[in-house]
């Protein structure tokens, strides 16, 4: 063989070998091409600038041990370091009591790795009440454990841990329905937000665990939070909220793990999540409640996410009255749920869910479904007497992986709103029931395989139209 035929056999096989190689390397990463980009104007919030001051619990009268109320000694450091100018509200080592934590602007409550933050099981700590909104309604109540109201630059950072001995708060359960009735009564009467007032045992409402209230400049960073009474991080008509590298191990009714509540500009990234209800959920008041406040739950990106327990991992509404729009998520992993991803209304409820993406998620076992778009919610504790129809459109799934389910994709929509404008591209799992389509229109499969489909066909469609599959 001539010297040039080698040289051509030697390159050849160089060539064929990074062909190999590449092809080898997109098989083993069939998400690597699915874009990450935000599909929306996003601007990433960085850390809050805090002065160089440090205000340490222990010097303000704190005592460690997890039997003395430290309630005071959090309230002087914060205090005084806010009339400094701000900046770090230090919880050295130890196990430290409190009940409320109140923020101000340009707060960050730092904690050592090896703090724990206990709150009080005592109602009468998280008193006098302060405003709040529960269940997408306005109110009065017992305050959040944490709980900031119209701040600026807030965080809570370090290693350590809030412990909410949420164990307590669940008695309140059978009595909970009673007080929400008595709120959505004093609603309907036209009573003013001022005139609804709660904070008593019986019927007693929980509080949130750490709420921030019409605040700019949220950041939460590296801690875990256990035990929560209620909703577990609950941001309310807030925006340029950074969520990140949080372990959140929560459980008990009604015990979300993160409710986005009529906020913008909103990140949760790099987290693991348990919680005893939806994992994440993203609202924005209820019926007329939530007509009157009229703000929105938008630009909200979740990615890089682990989800291991909950109701829903990622759940959209049913307090959705204000509207949610602009959602991204990314790369998530959820696991030991009942639902993956789940939209929820009812009619009545008014609103709009619109431009929601969905990118790279993968859904391990899901005992109901792995995605679930609904209009027809069974569940809500008021049943809306209104005639204003809510309205889901624009979908965008993408590189999905479904373990195993029993819908793969279930969306009903109702007679005066069909599901609209849904696009699902490379669906791919193991489902006993396939996919369920009713009164939707405009929805588009690609590269769909569902497979152990135990009564085909895979797809049941009925009352909908232009769908392609």
């Amino acid at each position: 063989m001539s010297k040039y035929k080698k040289l051509f056999w030697f390159f050849a096989l160089i060539i064929l070998i990074v062909i190999l190689v590449v092809f080898l390397s997109r098989k083993s990463n069939k998400f690597k091409d699915i874009d990450a980009t935000v599909p929306f104007t996003f601007n990433e919030m960085s850390e809050p600038f805090f002065p160089d001051n440090t205000c340490k619990i222990s010097d303000y009268g704190a005592v460690p041990g997890g039997t003395t109320l430290n309630t005071l000694a959090f309230q002087k450091a914060i205090a005084d370091c806010s009339q400094k100018g701000g900046g770090k509200v230090y919880v050295p080592a130890g196990k430290w009591l409190t009940g409320a934590i109140h923020f101000e602007s340009n707060i960050n409550l730092n904690l050592d790795k090896n703090a724990e933050i206990v709150f009080s099981p005592e109602p009468k700590d998280y008193l006098p009440v302060v405003f709040t909104r529960i269940e997408g309604v306005e109110l009065y109540n017992y305050s959040p454990f944490i709980y900031a109201h119209d701040a600026q630059n807030v965080a809570i950072t370090g290693e350590g841990i809030l412990n909410g001995q949420g164990e307590f708060w669940q008695s309140w359960k059978t009595g909970e329905k009673t007080a929400l009735q008595k709120i959505y009564g004093m609603v309907k009467d036209n009573l003013s937000v001022e005139e609804r007032i709660l904070g008593t045992p019986n019927p007693g409402l929980r509080p949130s665990f750490v709420q921030f209230v019409n605040c700019k400049n949220v950041w939460l960073k590296d801690f875990s939070i256990i035990n929560s009474p209620r909703w577990t991080i609950h941001p309310i008509y807030s925006e340029n909220i950074a969520i990140r590298n949080l372990n959140i191990n929560t459980s008990g009714f009604n015990s979300d793990g993160i409710v986005v509540d009529s906020s913008k500009n909103v990140l949760i990234e790099n987290s693991v999540l348990r919680a005893g209800d939806d994992t994440i959920s993203i609202k924005s008041g209820l019926d007329q409640d939530g007509w009157r406040v009229n703000k929105p739950s938008e630009n909200i990106v979740i990615r890089n996410c682990d989800i291991e327990d909950g109701h829903s991992a990622i759940a959209i509404g049913s307090e959705m009255s204000g509207g949610v729009r602009n959602v991204f998520l990314f790369n998530l992993k959820l696991n030991g749920i009942d639902q993956g991803i789940r939209a929820k209304s009812l009619n009545g409820r008014g609103g709009i869910v619109e431009n929601v993406w969905a990118r790279n998620i993968a859904i391990g076992d899901a005992i109901n479904d792995g995605i679930k778009l609904d209009l027809t919610y069974p569940a809500a504790t008021l049943k809306s007497e209104e005639k204003k129809a809510p309205l889901f459109r624009n979908f965008y799934f993408d590189g999905v992986t479904i373990g195993k389910t029993t819908f793969a994709v279930e969306m009903e929509g109702i007679k005066n709103s069909l599901i609209n404008n849904i696009n699902f591209s490379d669906i791919k799992g193991s489902a006993d029931k396939g996919i369920v389509i009713k009164r939707c229109e405009n929805v588009k499969f690609i590269k769909t395989k569902i497979s152990g489909v135990q009564k085909p066909p895979v797809f049941n469609v009925s009352k909908s139209k232009n769908i392609k599959y």
